[in-house]
């Protein structure tokens, strides 16, 4: 089991007495925790590399946290990193519900087409081919040739 650096928890417990980290065993990372007035201790974030790998925590971590302390930041800083963050989730959210219309217009081209049809008073069973009822004309007949024997016969 590893234990944080203890030059690394006095420092993080400088910051906020709730604040802690520990090993978790399940993700193999360490994890920084703060301690609510009642229940469990909500993470954090996981101390991790760039690329996802394991490392002991230090003073980028505590750089991360000071970077999101919101009580010692200014109002208008407060307000200009807020509104910058709701700015990309619209932005993200618009996204998905376009990709999703577009994922449901793709998928369901057959059910939209029969509600159109419906709208618009139309007639629209299905989109596969239709086979014509029409009955034919009286009179009307059909030769079926075969080029096998006339072939043969002009030769």
């Amino acid at each position: 089991m590893y234990h944080p650096n203890p030059s690394f928890m006095k420092l993080l417990k400088s910051l906020d007495r709730r604040l802690d980290c520990y090993y978790e065993v399940d993700w193999e990372r360490f994890v920084v925790t703060w301690r609510r007035s009642h229940g469990t201790p909500i993470p954090l974030f996981q101390v991790k590399t760039a690329d996802g790998g394991f490392r002991q925590p230090d003073v980028r971590d505590l750089m991360y946290l000071k970077q999101w302390d919101m009580e010692e930041m200014s109002a208008n800083e407060r307000l200009t990193r807020v509104t910058s963050y709701m700015e990309e989730i619209r932005k993200f959210t618009e996204k998905k519900r376009r990709e999703n219309i577009r994922g449901w217009t793709k998928d369901d081209r057959i059910q939209l087409m029969q509600v159109f049809g419906k709208l618009y008073g139309g007639k629209s069973n299905s989109a596969f081919r239709r086979i014509n009822t029409k009955p034919r004309p009286k009179g009307e007949q059909f030769t079926v040739e075969d080029k096998r024997f006339l072939s043969s016969s002009a030769a």
